[in-house]
């Protein structure tokens, strides 16, 4: 660890007896049992501190905080309700915050024992309280203090105060996939040369160029809709999908013994059919047998990518800034498309979620989604995209209660031309939950097992 003066007010964290000996455990094992070595949730407050950048985002119902690190996101109510779902425990806690003056405070509750407060081993346990002052020094500096009080550790509470500098030479907050990274490293999830970008090997049956995609009707927006104070249709809210089953194939099919049926959704081409690439459909087939389950990205709770996250069966939150639309993942992920025209990144930087920019057509809102890494699947039964596919979504308000969400895909790699799928998305009376995938993933070693198993029986057979 690097050389600090500390951030704690008095210099030194008053621990019970018992508490300081375990500390000290802590501190001499940290390099095996920090849960951030792990890549789990880092908790409040220490998800504020690490050294990753981080964009806020405020309306006057929510301060939404999402987090480079893990794509990790906070979502802070101001509506002075308390949460819906009381003593739900979990890793980041109830976020709730007031105003005092130009101070945000916020009351943090509901935390679980499992993380630390940093690399050297300082604990808490699971009646831990944190209250959080968000102060502006200047138009660049927060000056973010925290009380902390948890009786079953500490002799009293104590204090910390951190700096939260802008950074002015960033347009946007790229992607650290912590789990990802480490399982890339160490062999646990394997390339797929063809869809991956770079791309390395070549698919069994290249496309020169696509034949064009058919015409869909435009889609009608609803009449007295909600809208923002700066004119455009008001999208935010609490949306459970109507995936009709996308999840376990954007096709449709009945049901079988691995899967649920599903009433298909795609709407272009007009029977319903995915136009695979031969090589690509072949692979599709391939995907959906046991021994490939563990290859699921998504097994392995990486982030669902674009367009899958809309119609995995979770939740989303979408809060809207002006400039900014941001969707929130129950299953902790975020998706954020700033709205001030800005072209995308550059073709080699590559993002699991990709790089969205979006415009407002009327009150619809169109995302135009580039960079992306060709490392997920579409869902369970292994529906194929590369590298090369570009997304171009429409969140359609077609009453206050309901989104239609229309994604056209164009991926030259793996399909003859563009196809186009279409879901309902409706808004709900409901707050988000925290899923902690990977931190509670009991099902991987079991799918591990299956494909290892399959291996080991095909080398014996050779």
């Amino acid at each position: 660890m690097p050389a600090g003066k500390g951030v704690v007010e008095g210099g030194e964290i008053p621990y019970q007896p018992w508490a300081a000996a375990k500390r000290l455990e802590n501190f001499t094992n940290r390099q095996t049992v920090d849960p951030l070595g792990k890549c789990y949730l880092p908790g409040v407050p220490r998800i504020m501190y690490l050294e990753f950048p981080f964009q806020i985002f405020q309306t006057s119902e929510h301060v939404a905080i999402t987090f480079e690190w893990s794509q990790v996101y906070r979502l802070i109510y101001l509506n002075g309700k308390p949460p819906l779902h009381e003593g739900v425990e979990s890793w980041m806690g109830d976020s709730r915050a007031r105003w005092e003056g130009d101070t945000l405070v916020v009351q943090v509750t509901g935390q679980n024992d499992k993380t630390w407060f940093d690399m050297a081993g300082n604990f808490h346990s699971d009646a831990l309280g944190v209250t959080e002052r968000y102060t502006m020094l200047d138009a660049d500096t927060i000056q973010y203090d925290v009380t902390i009080n948890d009786p079953k550790v500490f002799t009293k509470t104590w204090k910390m105060s951190v700096a939260l500098l802008r950074q002015k030479n960033m347009d946007r907050i790229l992607e650290y996939q912590c789990q990802a990274e480490a399982e890339e490293a160490d062999g646990s999830f394997e390339r797929d040369p063809r869809t991956w970008y770079p791309q390395l090997g070549t698919p069994a049956s290249p496309t020169a160029a696509m034949a064009p995609g058919g015409s869909l009707p435009a889609l009608k927006t609803g009449a007295n809709l909600r809208h923002t104070a700066d004119g455009k249709a008001d999208l935010t809210g609490y949306y459970s999908p109507g995936g009709g089953g996308a999840n376990y194939g954007l096709e449709r099919h009945g049901r079988d013994f691995l899967t649920p049926s599903t009433r298909g959704v795609v709407i272009d081409p007009a029977d319903g059919s995915l136009p695979y690439q031969p090589w690509a459909r072949a692979e599709r087939i391939n995907r959906e047998l046991p021994y490939r389950g563990y290859d699921d990205p998504t097994a392995h709770c990486f982030v669902a990518g674009v367009p899958r996250g809309i119609y995995t069966p979770s939740p989303t939150e979408i809060i809207q800034t002006p400039g900014y639309v941001v969707l929130l993942f129950e299953r902790m992920a975020w998706r954020i498309i700033p709205l001030d025209g800005r072209a995308h990144i550059p073709d080699n930087i590559r993002l699991w979620q990709g790089d969205s920019v979006g415009h407002w057509e009327g009150d619809t809102l169109v995302v135009d989604t580039t960079n992306l890494n060709g490392k997920t699947w579409l869902n369970e039964v292994g529906d194929v995209m590369s590298h090369a596919a570009h997304v171009v979504e429409r969140f359609v308000p077609v009453d206050a209660g309901k989104i239609t969400y229309r994604a056209t895909v164009t991926d030259p790699i793996a399909y003859t031309r563009p196809w186009t799928i279409e879901i309902p998305m409706n808004r709900q009376s409901e707050e988000l939950l925290e899923v902690a995938c990977h931190e509670d993933n009991g099902d991987l070693q079991n799918l591990k097992n299956v494909r290892d198993e399959f291996r080991a029986q095909q080398k014996k057979e050779k």
